[in-house]
């Protein structure tokens, strides 16, 4: 592999081609982020910490959905790479359904807003804008959520491209959208929320008129023992997710015992560092495809390869531009704050960030990569032990003795611990591919298989 030549090797130009569009896709998604951060932080600092928080409380109601696009595009990238198109129609039709019912349920929520909030600690004009955000984008489930099935979709048929350019749409839409509704209609931080609605519904439309170019079709047809497939993998995607969106709630929780302005200053750390977030996603996406229609066309020579070189060719991009993010961190943060206190504190929280981002770009890989080969069970018990048993008791105590260092450093600690977990259940998951793909070979007697 040392003498490999780049531009010849097929797999790496698959991955660059795969992961090119979907790296840039994911960049249009922290654009579309930023620009809801940037203009809702001239309403407000305190409303940038009310942004991000209630994020992250939609990410974590919809966790269950994320976990079934990801048990989607597992039995779909298989299927689709097995030129199995009428039971890749039917995993999508399902996938479709299960999303709808689920999105409608969770808008019952809605009541309960002003509790749930008020369990994060949230407090004063803080609580009040995450309400309002809130009050808006919890209507708005079922949109989010049919927009990122199809999204994952798309990808899962290697379409990447497509899905580029419906992105690069709707963030120009929100773009448009956001100082329009936040300030020309003075709806406030409720106008991010509907910007963000509307730009995904038009998002929609344009992934409905691609899907129907292509093979997939939807079918009304439920399918009761698909579905049951679909959440028994969904359910552990959707925890391994739900913990870490919960985890990272419980942080804001233990800042804001400290600080309501740290809310706001861990709250610019985290969108900034979306930047990177969404690239990890990308060549995450990338290489679980590879992996995932290897696996169905059973290219069993290539998974090991594929997943080796994704691990590298992602890990060192990631720590070159975690580098150049951390050298100008001061004067990305002053963009999106100009009070000093909370300048401060972004900027020292930065630093614990940058050093534990190449450890959670390599685990989050390893991560993705493992639940292509079908494995979503042990990725999310590890998840919940680095997390859960580990990052947040640590955490608390460590604020204690630290403050807020303390909390920054358990981060750093807990990425470090869940990069390593995650290469160990990756080597493992290897490890029974190969002795599937020995077993083929001596029992079919085929040089390739």
């Amino acid at each position: 592999m040392a003498n490999i030549d780049p531009t010849k090797d097929p797999i790496i130009k698959s991955l660059v081609s795969l992961s090119i569009p979907m790296i840039i896709e994911s960049n249009l998604q922290t654009v579309f982020s930023l620009v809801d951060t940037f203009f809702v932080s001239r309403i407000s600092y305190s409303a940038i910490g009310a942004l991000v928080s209630s994020s992250m409380l939609l990410m974590l109601i919809s966790s269950l959905t994320i976990g079934i696009s990801i048990a989607s595009s597992i039995f779909f990238t298989q299927s689709f790479g097995a030129r199995n198109y009428k039971m890749a129609n039917t995993v999508y039709s399902n996938a479709l359904i299960v999303m709808l019912a689920f999105s409608f349920v969770s808008m019952m929520l809605y009541p309960f807003l002003d509790t749930i909030l008020r369990l994060l600690s949230l407090k004063n004009s803080t609580l009040i804008f995450a309400k309002q955000f809130l009050s808006i984008s919890i209507l708005g489930l079922p949109v989010s959520f049919v927009f990122g099935l199809n999204s994952t979709t798309l990808k899962s048929m290697s379409l990447p491209n497509k899905t580029l350019l419906i992105m690069l749409i709707a963030t120009v839409v929100n773009i448009a959208l956001d100082p329009l509704f936040i300030f020309a209609f003075k709806m406030g931080i409720k106008g991010a929320a509907l910007a963000t609605i509307c730009s995904m519904f038009i998002g929609i439309l344009l992934q409905i008129y691609v899907i129907s170019k292509t093979r997939l079709r939807l079918k009304f047809d439920i399918n009761i023992k698909l579905i049951k497939q679909l959440l028994n993998k969904s359910i552990f995607a959707s925890f391994h997710l739900m913990i870490r969106i919960l985890s990272m709630l419980l942080i804001i929780k233990i800042i804001a015992m400290h600080s309501q302005v740290a809310v706001s200053s861990y709250s610019i750390v985290t969108r900034i560092y979306q930047i990177l977030l969404f690239m990890i996603f990308g060549i995450s996406n990338a290489a679980a495809v590879i992996v995932g229609q290897n696996i169905g066309s059973k290219n069993w020579a290539f998974v090991k390869e594929g997943v080796e070189k994704s691990l590298l060719f992602g890990s060192a991009f990631i720590i070159f531009l975690d580098i150049l993010l951390f050298v100008f961190s001061g004067i990305i943060i002053k963009v999106f704050t100009s009070d000093k206190a909370c300048f401060e504190i972004a900027k020292n929280a930065f630093l614990y960030y940058a050093l534990s981002y190449p450890f959670f770009a390599a685990g989050s890989i390893a991560n993705r990569i493992t639940m292509a080969c079908g494995n979503t069970f042990l990725p999310s018990i590890m998840n919940f032990f680095s997390l859960f048993l580990f990052q947040l008791p640590l955490a608390y105590f460590l604020s204690i003795q630290m403050k807020l260092n303390g909390i920054w450093l358990s981060i750093l600690a807990a990425n470090i611990l869940n990069f390593m977990l995650n290469i160990l259940i990756l080597k493992y998951n290897l490890s029974k591919l190969s002795i599937h793909y020995k077993f083929l070979k001596t029992f079919t007697g085929q040089k390739n298989v």
